[in-house]
């Protein structure tokens, strides 16, 4: 009967080791914990495939483009703003002068929203790196209501995209076929939040599950 119950204290602590080691990793175990990748990037956000598409020609164009991974196709559709150079920045008034250039020459600039305002300005459009997207959050009709100023238009449809783990999603504001803003979301827990101020109708839902 002792042995017995040696045998069985034996197998508990054996037991009770195996749970403990699987619970705390050591540091090597950490130390090779594979980088993020599409795969395990963002798993508890759900989205569609970047070639998802809609059957609606200016919404498939767009998606074509970002699904193919090739950045120059994204700046191809951009659709640019014409405005004005002014010497004091702020949000929603037009771009900054550069060194040299007098306040109020033309220029064409694509907008960028996110905590400020800021601007991507034509001859400047060959240094975007791409969007840095792996899904489709949701596509919708833009309501009449969400932001939009003269030197930040917005767009008839939105294409919310999310992104690869640590980086912002990314709303396209879409106008005609082309991307006349680009809006970045930080906090993919507001992303939501943002569908509910902005959307008028849905083209594409967010997926439930």
């Amino acid at each position: 009967m002792k042995k017995y119950l040696l045998v069985l204290f034996v197998m508990l602590l054996m037991t009770v080791s195996a749970c403990s080691s699987a619970a705390t990793p050591t540091p090597e175990v950490n130390a090779e914990q594979p980088q993020p990748t599409q795969a395990n990037a963002s798993p508890a956000l759900k989205y569609y495939p970047l070639n998802t598409m809609t059957q609606i020609e200016e919404i498939d164009l767009i998606l074509a483009a970002v699904a193919s991974g090739d950045a120059q196709a994204v700046r191809n559709l951009f659709g640019f703003t014409t405005t004005t150079c002014k010497t004091v920045n702020a949000l929603g008034a037009p771009p900054a002068c550069r060194e040299g250039e007098a306040e109020g020459t033309p220029i064409e600039v694509l907008p960028f929203l996110g905590p400020e305002g800021s601007y991507l300005r034509k001859d400047e459009a060959g240094n975007f790196p791409g969007l840095n997207v792996i899904g489709v959050y949701a596509i919708y009709q833009v309501s009449e209501t969400a932001y939009s100023e003269e030197n930040f238009p917005k767009g008839d449809y939105g294409i919310m995209l999310n992104a690869l783990e640590n980086r912002p999603g990314v709303v396209l504001q879409i106008k005609d076929g082309l991307i006349v803003r680009i809006d970045y979301i930080f906090d993919p827990a507001s992303m939501d939040a943002t569908l509910q101020r902005d959307a008028a109708n849905f083209v594409l839902p967010p997926k439930l599950n």
